[in-house]
């Protein structure tokens, strides 16, 4: 593909800014009304898939449950020394796992809280490594701080004016009509 430069629009007076101002308004509106129909059809096609991938799903379900029902009820006859049975279209077996599941009178919102109760105490490494943190800078935080406290941590503020337009739509709205 060819290289072009950008063409760079050079706005003469506060007529042709304002001019660009309407023109970029047109080009939102025409963008918005684009994405609309975008997503319009992208719903159409998601409902279609999903109309058509429902009864699938379903059997999908129905035929897990029935080779987890088989194999369940016939585990002593399949699988006497194996955990798992070889067939001409997959394996069917057994894997043995293990959960975490909280004790009677105990929620995981408990748990967690007893972990840095404990963490906190003098032997509280193991049960510290039991809890996830992740840390990241609070920049609103820092805005307030002095210039000396934020060069401590290696940062300092950058006073920067950033151009901004806002579209009068309703001014826009009624140019159209």
């Amino acid at each position: 593909m060819a290289r072009t430069k950008p063409k760079v629009v050079v706005l003469a007076d506060p007529k042709e800014a304002d001019a660009a101002l309407a023109e970029l308004a047109g080009i939102k509106r025409d963008l918005a009304a684009l994405e609309c129909v975008m997503n319009e059809s992208i719903d159409a096609i998601k409902a279609e898939a999903k109309a058509q991938s429902t009864p699938l799903t379903t059997r999908l379900k129905d035929l897990e449950a029935a080779l987890a029902n088989f194999a369940t009820a016939r585990k002593d006859d399949l699988f006497p020394k194996k955990k798992s049975l070889e067939m001409t279209f997959g394996v069917l077996g057994f894997r043995q796992s293990t959960k975490l599941k909280t004790l009677a009178r105990f929620t995981w919102k408990l748990v967690l809280e007893r972990l840095q109760e404990l963490a906190a105490g003098p032997n509280g490494a193991p049960f510290h490594q039991a809890i996830r943190v992740k840390p990241e800078v609070d920049k609103e935080a820092m805005r307030d701080w002095p210039e000396e406290r934020l060069a401590a941590v290696g940062v300092h503020k950058v006073a920067e004016d950033e151009f901004f337009y806002e579209l009068k739509a309703e001014a826009i709205e009624n140019a159209a009509a």
